[in-house]
C-alpha cells in the first residue's frame, strides 16, 4: 500500500496528474484502503495543475466526511487549491472555518488573493500576517509588492521596500525585480533605477523592467543607455522583451537609425515572425514617419494579424495626415470576420473621417461604434474623438448632443467642443463654454488656451485677450511656447502690433511658427520692411530653416518693395531651399508676379508646375491674366483647367468674370455666369454680380446694368438682393463716371449715400462725375462734408522707382 501512495506521489512530481489522480480513485475503491494526509498534497496539485475541479472538491468532501478538516495541514493544502481554480470564496471560507492558522495559512491566502488580482485584500492581509508576527514567504511578499504598484500606493510600497531592505531580501533578485516593476508603474523611475543600482545581482527579466519603463515614460535616451550598460556588464542576450522596449524607445524618439539596427538583427535572429515584434517594428516606422516600410512589415512578414496589428498601421496613417489611406485599411480591417474592432481602433479611424469632412461616414461609425456595444459616455477617449469628429464636419448640433451625454468631461473632451465651436466661426460660444469648463472644476491645458486665444483674435475681443493673457501668466502657461504664439497672434488680429512685438521679444526659446506669426503680422500691417528684416535675424540668430508659410510672406513682402526683383530674389530663394514642390508657396509666387506686371514670368512658372498644380493654382493664373488686360487667355485657360479634369469654384468664376470684364468680354462673361448657374450649381454672390455690373458698365451698357440691379433679377435664382448692396451700385457709379452718364449716375449716386454715408470714395466719384459735366455746385455741394470734417479723405501715396 505504501508502495502505491509514494507512486501517486511520483506521477505528480513528474507532472503526470491525471494518472495519479486515477490511480487515488481505485486505491479508494478498495476495503481496507487507510488514507494518508501526506498523499493529498501531491493529490490535491494534480487536481489543480489538471484543472479539475470536481475532483479537487470531491477529495475535499472525503476529507470532511473522514473528519480530517480540522488539521492546519490540510486547510494549507486546500488554500491553494481553491485559489488556483479561481474560486476565491471557497478558499477565503477554507481559511475563515481553520481553528488554527499558520503563517503558511496566511501566505496561501495573500498569494491566492494575489494571483486573482484582489490587490487590496493582498495588503489587508499581508498586514494581520505581519501583526500575528507571521513571516512572509518570498512569493507573498512578490504579490504585496504587486498590489502596490496596481493600487498606486507608494506609502505602502516603501514600507515594504523598508521590510525587504531590513531583512536583507534585496539580494533576492526577484523581489528586486518586483519592487523596481512597482516603482516603474507609479512614474517613480528614480526609485525604481535606486533599487537596480543597489542590486548585487541582476538578471535580463532586471534590465528589461527598466529598458522597457524608461521607453514607455518617453525616456528614450535613458533607454539606450541601459541597453549599453546591459550589453557591457554581462554575458546577458537581449530577447522579445528587450527589443519590444528598445522599439517603442525607438519609435517615441523617432531614432530611425537604431529602430533599422533592430530591425536587422532581428532578421538575423529569425524572429520576424513574432506577431509582438512585428507589430512594434510596424509601430516604430509608423512613428517615425516611414510608412511604405511599415506597410511592408505588415503585409509580407506578418502572416498572422492581431488586432493591435492592425491599430498600429491605422494610427500610423492617421497620425500622419494619410487620411484616405487609414480609412481604406479600416474598411479592409472590417472584411475579416475574425477581428472586431475595439475602441482603440476607432479612435484612431474617427479622426480620418473627419479631416476628410465625410460626414456620412462619420455618422456610419458613430452607429457601428454603438451597435459594437462601445460605451461612448463611459470611455471618454471615444467619446472625445466623436465630438471632435462632428465639430470637423459641422455638425455642432451632433456635437454639443453628444458631449452632454459624456458622464464626466475631462479636458480633451472640453477642447473639443471649444474647438468644434470655433472651427465652424461661433468663437464666442467657445468663449462661454471656458467659462463652464473652469465652473466644472477641470483645469485647462496649453491646448486649450490657445483656443480660447484664438478665439479672443478672431472675434477681436481685446479686453477678454488681456484676461486670458493675464490667466496664462498666473498659472505658468507662458512655459508652453504654443501659447506664447497664440498670445502673439492674438494681439495682432487685435490691431495692438506694439504689444506683440513685446511679447514676440519676450519669448526666448522661438520656433518657426514664433517667427511666422511676427512676419505675417507686419505683413498684413504692410510694414514689409520689417517683415524683411525680422527674416533676415531669424535667420541670422537661430538659423531656422524657412517653410512654405515663411515664404508666402516673405514672397508678399519682397514683392511689394522691389516689385518683380522681389519676386525674382524670392524665386531664388525658394529653389534654394527646395520649396519648387510646394504648391501652395508657387501659387503665391505665381501671384506675385501677376500683380507686378509680369504676366509671363508667371505662366512660365505655371507651365513648369505640372503635377504640382491644383485648382487655386488656375485660379491664380486666371485672375493674373485678368488683371493684365489679357482676357481671352483666361478664356483658353480655363477651358484648359476643365479638360485637365479640375472642376471650377466660385472663386474660379471670380477671377474668369472679372477678365471678361476688364477686356470687354461681354459675351463670354455671361456665358460663363449663365455656366456658373447652370452646369456647375454655384449660387451666384455678391461679388460675380459686381462683376457683371461692372462689365456691363465698362461695355457702356448702363441702362442694361440699372435694369438688372432694380429687377433684382438674382432673385430668380435664389441670389442677394442687388439693390441694397453699395458694392453693386459703385460698380454702375464709377462706370457712369467713366462713360458721362450724368442721370444714371446720380441715381447710383444718391442710391450710395443712403447705403454707405461714411464711404469717403463714394462722396469723390459722385463729385467728380458733376465736376466733369461742369456742374460746379453740385460738385461742391457733394465734396461739403470734407470741408466741415463729417467724412475724412486718406491721401494717396505715391511711389517712385529708382
Amino acid at each position: 500500500m505504501n508502495s502505491l501512495i509514494n507512486y501517486i506521489k511520483i506521477l505528480t512530481k513528474s507532472s503526470r496528474f491525471l494518472q495519479s489522480i486515477f490511480l487515488f480513485r481505485r486505491l479508494l475503491s478498495q476495503w481496507f484502503f487507510q488514507p494518508d494526509l501526506y498523499v493529498l498534497p501531491p493529490l490535491l496539485k494534480s487536481c489543480a495543475c489538471a484543472n479539475l475541479p470536481n475532483y479537487g472538491m470531491g477529495i475535499h468532501g472525503y476529507l470532511i466526511k473522514c473528519g480530517l478538516t480540522s488539521s492546519v495541514f490540510v486547510g494549507n493544502i486546500l488554500i491553494p487549491m481553491y485559489m488556483r481554480f479561481r474560486k476565491v470564496q471557497d478558499g477565503y471560507k477554507v481559511f475563515e472555518q481553520m481553528p488554527d492558522r499558520d503563517g503558511h495559512s496566511f501566505n496561501s491566502l495573500v498569494c491566492g488573493f494575489g494571483s486573482n488580482g484582489l490587490y487590496r485584500e493582498v495588503l489587508v492581509f499581508f498586514e494581520k500576517m505581519l501583526e500575528l508576527d507571521f513571516f512572509p514567504c518570498w512569493n507573498s511578499i512578490s504579490h504585496t509588492i504587486t498590489a502596490c504598484g496596481e493600487l498606486g500606493s507608494i506609502e505602502k510600497g516603501r514600507l515594504i521596500h523598508d521590510l525587504v531592505t531590513r531583512n536583507g531580501f534585496l539580494n533576492h533578485v526577484p523581489t528586486a525585480n518586483a519592487l523596481i516593476s512597482m516603482y516603474t508603474k507609479m512614474n517613480r523611475l528614480d526609485l525604481g533605477r535606486s533599487v537596480f543600482d543597489q542590486m548585487r545581482d541582476r538578471d535580463l527579466v532586471s534590465w528589461n523592467s527598466l529598458i522597457t519603463a524608461y521607453a514607455r515614460n518617453g525616456n528614450s535616451s535613458n533607454a539606450f543607455d541601459m541597453y549599453i550598460f546591459m550589453k557591457k556588464d554581462g554575458n546577458f542576450i537581449p530577447n522579445r522583451i528587450t527589443f519590444l522596449g528598445l522599439l517603442l524607445a525607438c519609435g517615441q524618439s523617432m531614432n530611425l537609425a537604431l529602430g533599422k539596427c533592430i530591425h536587422g538583427k532581428l532578421i538575423c535572429m529569425g524572429q520576424l515572425s513574432d506577431l509582438c515584434l512585428g507589430t512594434a517594428l510596424i509601430d516604430m516606422y509608423s512613428k517615425c514617419g516611414r510608412l511604405v516600410s511599415a506597410r511592408i512589415i505588415f503585409d509580407e512578414d506578418l502572416s498572422v494579424k492581431s488586432l493591435v496589428s492592425w491599430n498600429s498601421l491605422i494610427a500610423g496613417y492617421s497620425k500622419s495626415a494619410y487620411h484616405y489611406e487609414a480609412m481604406k485599411l479600416f474598411e479592409e480591417m472590417t472584411c475579416d470576420l475574425n477581428l472586431k474592432p475595439d475602441s482603440i481602433t476607432f479612435a484612431n479611424t474617427i479622426p480620418s473621417y473627419a479631416s476628410l469632412k465625410d460626414k456620412g461616414k462619420v455618422q456610419l461609425i458613430h452607429a457601428v461604434i454603438v451597435k459594437s456595444g462601445l460605451d461612448l459616455t463611459g470611455d471618454i477617449v471615444l467619446g472625445t474623438s466623436m465630438i471632435d469628429a462632428y465639430g470637423k464636419c459641422s455638425d455642432l448640433k451632433a456635437a454639443v448632443s453628444l458631449f452632454n451625454t459624456i458622464d464626466r468631461p475631462n479636458t480633451a473632451t472640453w477642447n473639443a467642443i471649444i474647438g468644434g465651436h470655433n472651427l465652424n466661426q461661433h468663437a464666442e460660444i467657445g468663449i462661454l463654454l471656458f467659462r463652464q469648463m473652469l465652473l466644472s472644476k477641470v483645469s485647462p491645458d496649453s491646448i486649450t488656451m490657445v483656443m480660447l486665444l484664438q478665439s479672443c483674435g478672431e472675434l477681436e475681443f481685446l479686453k477678454q485677450g488681456i484676461t486670458v493673457h493675464g490667466y496664462c501668466v498666473a498659472k505658468g502657461f507662458l512655459d508652453h511656447l504654443p501659447v506664447g504664439n497664440a498670445i502673439v497672434d492674438m494681439y495682432l488680429k487685435c490691431g495692438c502690433l506694439r504689444t506683440s512685438e513685446m511679447v514676440f521679444i519676450s519669448i526666448s526659446l522661438k520656433n518657426i511658427v514664433t517667427w511666422n506669426t511676427m512676419i505675417n503680422g507686419y505683413v498684413k500691417y504692410r510694414y514689409f520692411s520689417r517683415a524683411l528684416r525680422t527674416f533676415h535675424q531669424m535667420l541670422v540668430e537661430n538659423q531656422y530653416r524657412p517653410d512654405s508659410v515663411t515664404m508666402i510672406s516673405y514672397i508678399q513682402a519682397s514683392s511689394a518693395i522691389m516689385e518683380n526683383r522681389g519676386c525674382g530674389i524670392a524665386h531664388g530663394y525658394i529653389l534654394k531651399l527646395g520649396l519648387d514642390l510646394q504648391t501652395l508657396v508657387l501659387n503665391s509666387l505665381i501671384d506675385a508676379y501677376a500683380k507686378n506686371g509680369s504676366i509671363e514670368n508667371a505662366r512660365d512658372l505655371f507651365n513648369q508646375m505640372g503635377h504640382a498644380r491644383d485648382r487655386s493654382s488656375w485660379n491664380v493664373i486666371i485672375a493674373g491674366c485678368g488683371m493684365n488686360g489679357q482676357g481671352r487667355e483666361a478664356c483658353n485657360l480655363f477651358s484648359q483647367m476643365e479638360k485637365d479634369g479640375y472642376k471650377p469654384n466660385f472663386i474660379t468664376f471670380t477671377s474668369i468674370l472679372s477678365s471678361c470684364s476688364h477686356s470687354g468680354l461681354i459675351q463670354e462673361g455671361c456665358h460663363y455666369f449663365y455656366m456658373m448657374a447652370t452646369k456647375y450649381n454655384i449660387k451666384p454672390s455678391l461679388e460675380h454680380w459686381t462683376c457683371v455690373v461692372d462689365m456691363l458698365g465698362r461695355a457702356g451698357r448702363l441702362e442694361e446694368a440699372l435694369r438688372l440691379i432694380e429687377n433684382r433679377v438674382c432673385q430668380n435664382i435664389n441670389g442677394p438682393d442687388l439693390s441694397d448692396c453699395d458694392a453693386i451700385w459703385g460698380a454702375l457709379l464709377s462706370a457712369c463716371r467713366m462713360n458721362m452718364d450724368v442721370e444714371t449716375g446720380v441715381c447710383a449716386g444718391e442710391r450710395l449715400l443712403k447705403l454707405a454715408p461714411d464711404n469717403c470714395g463714394y462722396h469723390s466719384l459722385l463729385s467728380n462725375l458733376y465736376s466733369s459735366i461742369k456742374q460746379w455746385d453740385e460738385a461742391a455741394k457733394t465734396r461739403r462734408v470734407f470741408e466741415e470734417g463729417l467724412l475724412i479723405k486718406k491721401p494717396g501715396l505715391s511711389t517712385v522707382k529708382l
